[in-house]
């Protein structure tokens, strides 16, 4: 658990290293940007920022700058292309334009390997959690101790947010709907929707938490076995394009060598 939480320790404070170097660069042009007025596509993109945890508080225009510094790069390496190895001008607009779009593949993969961060740890922070409740404290109280004690990660730093929230006095209902929006996982809204439930019916909290403990850990196992089942599958992509050629040349390159020399 130690050398998980320094790479992912590690892995933020190199994000901060990289964008502290243009910070100056993005906020003249997020200043600029501004003024374009780009109502619907800064919701868009705040949703994005959200869901993919936003490690450096970005705001949309400052994403839109990032775009765009990429673009520039894009361009200068698609103008050394065309002066070094005499490529055809348009690779200029082309590299322009792929390296526009490259912050949001990022963006897209940071997502998705946040919401399989999360999957993969929820049941043992619920298992926290449904230990504290059991031992007599109340739902804030249970986060808090999950929160000190549970492993470094995404999960972790949406229940602080979580857990600040209800902190300044924001109802506990709001505050798990806006961590169920932040995250966007099915896994999250049926836990919320269990929690919720039993605040409504006055079930016992322990017992709920227990209950969904089990089904998130059965639902890891369950999707788990389905990966293994597919991997075979997934491999014979990679045996096909390059062992099999491989083998072939091993096999038949001595009779065709054979052949062309008269040993036959």
């Amino acid at each position: 658990m130690l050398r998980i939480e320094d790479e992912y320790d590690r892995y933020r404070e190199t994000a901060f290293d990289l964008f502290n170097r243009i910070r100056p660069a993005v906020e003249i042009l997020a200043a600029y940007n501004s003024k374009l007025k780009l109502e619907k596509y800064e919701e868009k993109v705040k949703q994005k920022l959200i869901k993919s945890g936003n490690l450096l508080q970005l705001i949309p225009m400052e994403f839109l700058a990032i775009k765009e510094i990429a673009a520039v790069c894009g361009c200068l390496i698609g103008i050394y292309l065309v002066v070094m190895i005499n490529a055809a001008p348009f690779f200029i607009v082309l590299c322009g334009i792929i390296a526009f779009f490259l912050p949001d593949l990022k963006i897209n993969g940071v997502t998705q390997k946040r919401k399989r961060s999360i999957f993969i740890d929820l049941p043992f922070c619920m298992d926290l959690l449904t230990l504290a409740v059991e031992a007599g404290m109340n739902f804030s109280s249970g986060l808090n101790e999950v929160v000190e004690k549970g492993k470094a990660g995404p999960l972790r730093d949406e229940l602080d947010k979580l857990l600040q929230e209800m902190r300044l006095g924001v109802s506990q209902k709001e505050a798990l709907g806006a961590f169920a929006g932040r995250i966007d996982l099915y896994e999250i809204r049926s836990f919320i929707s269990a929690i919720n439930q039993s605040e409504k019916l006055g079930t016992p909290l322990g017992e709920t938490l227990r209950v969904q403990s089990d089904i998130r850990r059965n639902e890891r196992y369950q999707r788990a076995e389905k990966m293994a089942q597919e991997a075979p599958i997934k491999m014979l992509g990679p045996l096909a394009l390059f062992i099999f050629p491989a083998v072939f040349i091993v096999i038949f390159l001595p009779i065709i060598l054979k052949i062309n020399t008269g040993g036959f």
